[in-house]
Parts: structure tokens; sequence; C-alpha cells
């Protein structure tokens, strides 16, 4: 799978920059990188999360009513509160600005009426939708059709480079490049990058005052 961070999140940015009407960009975003919280909590259960988060059930169960909440509170909390932290001048605050996080402080203006948790919800089952296809290729095993899980095509599972395993402190770890390794460095690198030319764009053609100056969503 991509990073979770800034490279699954380049198809909801797209998204949203195409139809902003027609989706919540903050649900596109926090549902493209939902599934992968499980891994926080996974090792303490003895059953494959995992598995449940990254398939068509778990978009229902899991992703969609996950997302609508992480969104509430990232739009009247998070949001706001980094925007706050960016406007400071710092080292740090300034790729903050160049990314445009000093102005998600808009956020805290939207409506949580009906139509914010029909457009929330279909956005959060979208995005959710577009980690399970950026994650397909780039997995040794494929949960979409859960409790079915099945194997990738061996093509995937070819080995490229094959050191054979090294141990440190007890710990074995094989170092072996496989092609769906090699998927998840290209599609990390390549929609990281995406992600962050979109964050620009938006950033620089001001659409998030736009976006909340003709809709509340």
């Amino acid at each position: 799978m991509p990073s979770s961070v800034f490279s699954h999140q380049a198809p909801g940015l797209l998204l949203k920059i195409k139809y902003p009407k027609k989706f919540d960009g903050t649900a596109l975003c926090i549902s493209t990188f939902v599934p992968d919280i499980v891994v926080v909590i996974d090792p303490f259960f003895s059953t494959n999360l995992r598995g449940i988060t990254h398939s068509l059930l778990g978009l229902v169960i899991y992703t969609i009513p996950l997302t609508v909440i992480l969104t509430i509170l990232f739009c009247k909390y998070i949001g706001p509160f980094l925007a706050k932290l960016a406007k400071k001048d710092g080292i740090l605050t300034k790729p903050m600005r160049y990314f445009g996080i000093d102005e998600w402080d808009s956020l805290k203006e939207k409506e949580y009426n009906r139509k914010f948790y029909i457009v929330a919800s279909y956005s959060a089952l979208i995005g959710g939708f577009t980690h399970i296809l950026l994650d397909l290729p780039a997995h040794a095993t494929i949960e979409l059709f859960f409790p079915l899980i099945l194997q990738s095509p061996d093509i995937l599972l070819y080995s490229i480079v094959d050191f054979g395993p090294i141990n440190i402190g007890g710990i074995q770890i094989e170092r072996n490049l496989t092609i769906y390794q090699l998927i998840w460095i290209s599609e990390t690198i390549i929609f990281g990058v995406i992600s962050l030319y979109l964050l620009r764009y938006i950033k620089n053609h001001e659409l998030i005052s736009k976006w909340y100056e003709k809709i509340r969503f």
C-alpha cells in the first residue's frame, strides 16, 4: 500500500478540485487513510482487522462512520489548530503555509446539517474505495471480498532482489524486494508528489476561501 499520509490523498484532492460542490474535501482525504488506522491497534487483536478495513464490507461498517466522526473533529478542532500554528513564524511553519495549511481555519465554518452527512458519507465511501484500489497491486494479499482473503497474483510476489534475512538484536529482517513492494514504493513517491502539487495548487488559486464563500461543506 502507498503511504497513508500524502500519497493516498491524491485522488481525493483531484476530485475536490474538479467537483468542489459535489464532495466534502475533508471527508475525501480523511477516508483515504482511515483504513490504515487499524495498524496501530491490530497487534492487540487476534483477528486480522486489516482484512476488514480493506474490504467492501469495511467501507460500509468502518470507513464511512469513522470518517464522518473524524471529519467533524478535524474541521472543528484539528484543522483550525494547525492553521493557527502555521501562521506563526518559524522554520517548520513556513512549509505549512506554502502548502496552504494556514487556511484550514476556514474549515470551522462547515455546517453539520443533513446535507453534510449525506455528502460526507458518499465522499467517505469514494475516498475509501480509492485507498483499496491503490492497495490492490501493492500488497501480498487481496482483502477486497473479506472474509475471503486471496493471494495476489504470482507475478506481484516475484522477487526482484533477495539478499536473504539479516538478524538485528534478535529481530529477523528480510532483505527482499518483490514486484508489489516496488509498486508500493513507486505509488508512494508518485502520488505523494501529486498530493503536494495539488495542495500548492489549492493554495495558489485560493480555492479554500472560494469554496467556503459558495458552499458550506
